[in-house]
């Protein structure tokens, strides 16, 4: 996006209160990857903000006050003299908003059309059949849209993302270096997860895995089994698995689910994201990365037992290995979070 691009380094200060009871802190404000990220003054992460579900109200003073669509009650408002900041952020919601894909009236009436009929079918059937055809045709940026909400979310689980500027860039290499572009990867502060995925191709990995261990294979190997897992355990449809029939089809007409069911799911998905690994195809996924499995195998269990086959299989291959991440940006990633 060429306007995201323009205001990426830009950062103004302002006021932020977490709900209308919360007490006003300052507060320094970034523009991420379609997204208000907001931080204290130590640089601390205390709220991730996406443009698509931004909204503006008037305060009583007629200052313009910021907040997530749907919760008023958390509020942000610029400095004085940070019209510059104003200026992009209601660019970038305009740009997001131009991109939301405006179905004609033609593909509004064959959508209501066709769920007429499949409402009309056995009501075991339905909720499956509603799920399937949802995921078939929803467009990626709504797929994004409602992996922000959940990832907006599983903040309160996980703690808002790690921020520090050189190990956000290490990040961003070592993600080059995989391959997986099409991902957006996030460290939290928590450590009840590894590796987690949610809807919208957004990769949660908790900072015990850049903090505990010497060498970023082992990191890479995490994700390499997680994104395996995506395949086999699609995390949207086990959120739609929580949302009524009602909800699905409002949400295939615009609405986002209910605050109760992204909550509901945030506390399941954790638990329930433990889908075994075929280690032949997570060996492959190594062998054409150039990887090497063993620093992963050996931190999944230090006899090596149950990663046997892919120690093995490490020591018959005869592919090249390179590192995941040099020596220099694995120091600065182990920083991201302060540490």
């Amino acid at each position: 996006m060429t306007a995201l691009t323009q205001y990426q380094r830009l950062e103004a200060t302002g006021i932020w209160r977490k709900s209308a009871e919360a007490q006003r802190i300052d507060v320094i404000i970034s523009i991420g990857e379609s997204s208000l990220v907001i931080t204290d003054i130590n640089e601390k992460p205390l709220a991730h903000w996406s443009l698509a579900a931004l909204a503006i109200k008037q305060s009583k003073d007629g200052h313009k006050l910021y907040h997530p669509d749907g919760d008023p009650s958390e509020t942000l408002e610029l400095g004085n003299n940070e019209n510059e900041m104003a200026e992009a952020i209601e660019k970038l919601m305009k740009v997001v908003d131009r991109r939301r894909p405006k179905p004609g009236r033609l593909r509004i009436y064959s959508l209501a059309s066709i769920l007429l009929i499949i409402s009309g079918l056995s009501i075991f059937w339905l909720p499956t059949a509603l799920r399937d055809y949802t995921q078939k045709i929803i467009p990626e940026v709504r797929e994004q849209e409602i992996g922000e909400a959940v990832f907006n979310e599983f903040i309160s689980f996980v703690g808002a993302p790690c921020s520090r500027e050189l190990g956000k860039m290490a990040l961003d290499k070592f993600v080059s270096n995989l391959g997986f572009l099409e991902y957006t990867f996030y460290i939290v502060p928590s450590e009840t997860i590894d590796v987690l995925h949610l809807p919208g191709k957004i990769i949660l990995i908790s900072k015990a895995l850049v903090e505990d261990f010497d060498d970023p294979d082992v990191l890479a190997g995490y994700v390499l089994a997680q994104i395996q897992r995506e395949a086999k355990s699609n995390a949207l449809d086990e959120l739609m698995r929580q949302m009524s029939n009602v909800e699905i089809i409002q949400f295939l007409f615009g609405k986002s689910p209910d605050a109760k069911t992204l909550r509901g799911f945030s506390k399941d998905w954790i638990t329930k994201n433990k889908v075994s690994l075929d280690l032949d195809t997570l060996m492959k996924e190594f062998n054409n990365r150039e990887i090497s499995s063993l620093p992963y195998s050996y931190a999944k269990d230090v006899t090596g037992q149950t990663t046997q086959f892919l120690i093995n299989s490490e020591k018959k291959s005869e592919k090249a290995r390179k590192p995941s991440l040099d020596d220099s940006s694995w120091l600065a990633l182990q920083t991201i979070c302060g540490g």
